[in-house]
């Protein structure tokens, strides 16, 4: 047998050597480009004729007229600047076609007579109206939503749909055309106008009247203003296509308008939706943005933008260019907080670590963009959740063979970066260690390559860019620490309404962000400009020392591979009920205790249902357990089919499981175990007769108890919807302190494991 055969993979691995070679011989041979880190370009210009570049050049602005009142098409900041859906539309069309149309407030009647008189040059956030064409030409449709009816919560009047509004009184915002027609096709509505948005809203939370018309704004300004007591009853069987409206003797005004709207790329016009639009009442994607309350978002809209501070030196994490642009890793993800949160960030520029921790202490910024929570730190800065959970690697000389722990070495003198707060980590953990302080990965390597140090302490990702970066061959990662890295956003000042914003981002942003973040700039090239002399000589070392140590390298990543696969398989069956798949008691210890923080923290509500098998043991006792346990599997497979993506369905103990449900109240708990109950009844489990019922117990969670105390009572109304008959829901009163259940109250003998 030949020494290849003894290494699976290891022809694939040497022709992939091979392969690498081939490919630096061919760069050698062709001209070099310059790389860039990113790939996404800007969306070209549209082309003008030359009647539209002269009209632009003639009329350097053109002025469109709209309402305050019609958020989240146009906000008005507290200093003057005007955002919103339509403000960041027509900030695309002007720098794709080079025109300068903007937007004037003010009330709307007095808007589309200041149109028609042209002491304005046009209209936004408008219908297309016949009657208006005498003076007014209409744009493409930049928007189509659904018209919805709203109604007070709880839907008092039970409006479902447009014939449920007969005898019903509906209240309309004079001087909205669109609305205005389509209230006075609805037959047998009593019609009520009003003058602003806010007094809609007022009209049906106090009774006045019974509903009234959404297209996206009314809904999103109950939630600002602080009353959110309205919700969708149904669909008006009517859409709104909005459009821009410009005096129709501007015929290139139109067609320059046009051109940019035809020009905005799809993905650009998504995000620019999920950035104004939080609801499903706009009919576009629900869950978009943060679920913020309307004082948080009132914070952030009078902020205006959120002042970023970042380590300008950390590839691939993030850095600042030579143009001052902010790339990476961090800065990806920060960027994607900041459009779910409807934000923008400016990003202050420093040249090291050590002077953006000294702009943090001195507040010139309100956001730390990533970093480890240290008591030294705490004074000036509190901490979201992390978002990144990095381990730490070893750089030594490429002579150096593999370190299991830093103990081994413990007698060397390591480089760190400089106020990192790895030095306050090892200070505690390994009082001991020699540390010195350097200004960024390089000078932490060459420290290395010249033996000024044994070694270099920094993530994975950080050296190998690193090295890649400056072709340092005589370096490389020999050891992985236990340490790990867990970064979560500063926020400057521990501002308590800031630091609940950005918790709420992170917690809904999707985890496929990050990974992709990850890969792009795990093997993003850094490379600029290749110097053909050099790397002659570099090729002639890495062909010779790729060879003596391809081996030994190979057999030690397969070995670390197979090492953290029964790790995190261990990790999983440490925490996972075996037959069923769900969580077991250790989990739900865990995440309970995550929960309940969170829940105190916020103010949040978090309940708990219980529920087993009714009769469980007479199935096992008739069909054997092989059904039981089928029964069991298919009963745990149901239950995480109809719960949240949120909820934690747990397998307590024999037919007994639990949901926890956090950010949810009793109610609304009940309503979930009732949902499920009917699920069970009506499942075909396999077994034939008799069919399988449960029984559910529901409980809040009431600062400060315990797990324990929030199990009995959810236990004790387990014990009455058993005492009652079996296949029903019964819930812990509010208010109620867990007691042990009566004796009458206890369910036959047969129910219980």
């Amino acid at each position: 047998m030949s020494k290849a055969n003894l290494y699976p993979g290891a022809d694939r691995a040497r022709r992939r050597l091979i392969g690498t070679v081939a490919l630096l011989c061919l760069i050698l041979l062709c001209p070099a480009e310059p790389l860039r880190a990113q790939s996404d370009a800007p969306s070209a210009k549209v082309a003008l004729t030359a009647a539209e570049a002269a009209f632009i050049r003639r009329h350097p602005s053109i002025r469109l007229g709209t309402d305050g009142g019609w958020e989240p098409y146009v906000v008005a900041t507290p200093g003057g600047r005007i955002r919103g859906y339509d403000a960041d539309i027509l900030d695309r069309v002007n720098a794709l076609t080079g025109a300068d149309f903007q937007l004037v407030l003010g009330p709307w009647r007095e808007m589309l007579k200041a149109a028609r008189e042209r002491r304005i040059d046009g209209l936004s956030t408008s219908a297309v109206h016949e009657e208006r064409r005498d003076h007014l030409n209409f744009s493409d449709v930049y928007i189509s939503l659904r018209k919805m009816l709203l109604v007070a919560k709880g839907n008092p009047a039970g409006i479902h749909s447009i014939r449920d509004l007969a005898g019903k009184t509906l209240v309309v915002y004079r001087g909205n055309l669109a609305d205005e027609k389509l209230a006075r096709g609805v037959e047998g509505a009593d019609l009520m106008f009003v003058d602003s948005i806010e007094d809609c809203i007022g009209a049906v939370i106090g009774g006045k009247a019974d509903a009234t018309f959404d297209n996206g704004a009314i809904l999103y300004m109950a939630n600002r203003i602080g009353m959110p007591y309205l919700e969708m009853a149904g669909d008006s069987g009517s859409r709104l296509d909005l459009v821009f409206s410009v005096r129709n003797d501007w015929p290139e005004a139109l067609s320059i308008l046009n051109k940019g709207l035809a020009a905005i790329p799809e993905h650009e016009r998504l995000l620019i939706q999920r950035r104004w639009f939080p609801g499903a009442a706009s009919g576009l994607e629900s869950g978009s943005l943060v679920p913020l309350t309307a004082e948080e978002r009132r914070y952030l809209l009078d902020k205006g933008r959120l002042r970023l501070c970042v380590d300008p030196q950390w590839m691939p994490y993030e850095y600042l260019d030579a143009d001052g642009r902010y790339q990476g890793i961090i800065a990806e993800i920060h960027d994607a907080l900041a459009k779910r949160l409807g934000i923008e960030l400016e990003v202050v520029r420093t040249a090291t670590w050590a002077e953006t921790l000294r702009a943090v202490r001195s507040a010139r910024c309100d956001l730390l963009s990533a970093a480890v929570e240290t008591p030294e730190r705490s004074p000036y800065l509190a901490f979201t959740r992390p978002f990144l959970d990095m381990p730490l690697v070893l750089a030594a000389r490429v002579e150096q063979p593999f370190i299991d722990s830093i103990l081994d070495v413990s007698g060397q003198t390591f480089a760190v970066i400089r106020n990192h707060a790895l030095q306050d980590i090892f200070n505690r953990r390994y009082p001991g260690i020699r540390l010195i302080e350097v200004d960024n990965p390089l000078a932490g390597l060459e420290a290395v390559r010249k033996g000024n140090a044994f070694g270099f302490i920094d993530t994975s990702a950080t050296i190998g860019y690193a090295i890649r970066k400056h072709q340092l061959i005589e370096v490389k990662i020999t050891g992985k620490l236990d340490e790990r890295y867990s970064l979560g956003v500063g926020i400057v000042g521990a501002d308590p309404m800031l630091l609940s914003i950005y918790d709420k981002a992170l917690e809904s942003l999707p985890e496929q962000i990050v990974d992709q973040a990850l890969s792009r700039w795990d093997s993003v090239e850094t490379v600029k400009e290749l110097d053909r002399a050099l790397l002659i000589k570099i090729l002639g070392g890495l062909i010779l020392l790729g060879l003596l140590i391809f081996y030994r390298d190979r057999v030690i990543s397969r070995y670390s591979r197979r090492l953290e696969e029964a790790n995190r398989r261990l990790q999983i069956l440490s925490t996972t009920d075996q037959l069923t798949g769900v969580a077991n008691r250790r989990k739900f210890t865990e995440v309970f205790a995550k929960e309940v923080t969170r829940a105190d923290r916020y103010d949040n509500a978090l309940s708990l249902i219980i529920t087993d098998i009714d009769h469980f043991k007479a199935v096992n006792d008739s069909r054997g357990h092989d059904s039981g346990d089928q029964v069991l599997i298919k009963f745990a497979e149901l239950f995480v089919q109809k719960s949240r993506d949120s909820d934690l369905v747990v397998r307590w103990g024999g037919e007994e499981f639990l949901i926890l449900c956090p950010q949810t109240g009793l109610d609304s708990a009940r309503r979930l175990a009732e949902l499920l109950r009917q699920r069970v009844a009506d499942s075909d489990f396999g077994i034939g007769k008799p069919v399988v019922t449960s029984s559910f117990g529901v409980a809040q969670y009431q600062a400060p108890e315990s797990l324990n105390d929030l199990v009995a009572r959810a236990d004790r109304a387990l014990y009455r919807a058993k005492a009652e008959g079996r296949n029903r829901v019964c819930a812990e009163s509010p208010g109620k302190q867990a007691q042990t259940p009566d004796a009458e109250a206890e369910p036959p003998e047969d129910d219980r494991p």
